[in-house]
């Protein structure tokens, strides 16, 4: 019989992943939150221990704000850095999370790619704002077989989205012809100076909010965009805002249409001034076969075949057991 404490003594100690997040603001922490949540799964499902070790942003109030929500989480109060190179050289993390604003994203990212000890990174969307910044940033992976490098485009995995996802890879629908993504929200929420105000920081409307639908639309489509046309302009939101003496030049409301190599076309509709809307976004593919629907943030997946008509429309709520904490996003919406 082995003496007490023994066992204890010769068990292997539980690995550890040390997150550092750079941009402390409000996507910077629904990160916070969520890791948060996943040391507490991860800790006891599979023996792994997740902490997040550092913050990094050169605004002190959201840095502030950051140490307020992990000692709310009841986290170990993490260690500050005004800026993304202090993190790193710090050595505290294992893991990089990159929330901060779009403009910053190629500097620090290539800044992490380039660094000595391996960083794994999660970007928020978009990688870069510009397709040049996004080739770099690319390259510069390639040449980094010790990391790995993902982009945060979350839309694939909310469940309505990520069930029409397996509804379309599945083949019920046929091949695939038309994708149409409605989103109809509300305007963009107010960000530390308002930077996501101007196309120079965010990379415009398209690429700040629609990058999730157009990775979608192509994701759908399975093939390579050739053709794009789009229409869309300033109607009503912001239009009343000056920011050292520039008014703010972000589209509202768009149509996009975008042709693929495969004969495919998808659409998207967006309004940035449609509060009164049920559904945020409306998702619809439609192959040779079948349709298949999915409704965000009702949760609601519609499915019919061609053969059965609208009589033979299968409704069903899309759930997924493994999420287990959804308020923030709710409380996003």
């Amino acid at each position: 019989m082995a003496r007490e404490g023994v066992g204890a003594a010769m068990a292997p100690a539980a690995a550890e992943v040390r997150y550092g997040i750079v941009g402390v603001g409000m996507m910077g922490r629904e990160h916070l939150h969520n890791l948060a949540h996943l040391a507490g799964e991860v800790e006891r499902e599979q023996s792994v221990r997740v902490c997040v070790t550092c913050l990094a942003d050169p605004h002190p109030e959201s840095l502030l704000l950051g140490l307020r929500l992990a000692a709310e989480l009841g986290l170990p109060p993490p260690q500050t850095f005004s800026g993304h190179r202090e993190l790193l050289d710090s050595g505290l993390c294992d893991a990089v999370v990159v929330s901060s604003p779009n403009m910053t994203h190629s500097e620090i990212l290539m800044d992490i790619i380039g660094y000595a000890k391996p960083h794994h990174v999660l970007v928020e969307k978009p990688l870069c704002t510009t397709v040049q910044d996004c080739e770099k940033v690319i390259e510069a992976a390639k040449h980094r077989p010790d990391i790995l490098v993902q982009v945060g485009l979350e839309y694939r995995y909310m469940p309505p989205v990520a069930k029409l996802i397996d509804i379309v890879k599945s083949g019920t629908l046929g091949q695939v012809r038309m994708v149409a993504i409605r989103e109809h929200r509300f305007p963009f929420l107010v960000k530390v100076k308002n930077w996501n105000r101007f196309n120079y920081n965010s990379g415009g409307t398209l690429v700040e909010k629609c990058c999730h639908f157009f990775d979608l639309i192509r994701l759908f489509a399975d093939a390579n965009p050739v053709r794009v046309m789009a229409s869309g302009a300033i109607d009503v939101n912001h239009k009343d805002e000056v920011y050292d003496g520039k008014v703010p030049d972000i589209i509202d409301n768009a149509y996009v249409i975008v042709e693929f190599d495969n004969g495919c076309r998808g659409m998207l509709d967006l309004c940035m001034f449609a509060e009164g809307s049920k559904n945020e976004q409306e998702i619809s593919v439609v192959g040779d076969t079948g349709k298949g629907e999915a409704f965000v943030p009702e949760g609601v997946v519609r499915v019919g075949k061609r053969a059965g008509g609208r009589d033979g429309v299968v409704t069903v709520k899309a759930e997924d057991e493994r999420i287990k904490y959804g308020e923030w996003f709710t409380m996003k919406l």
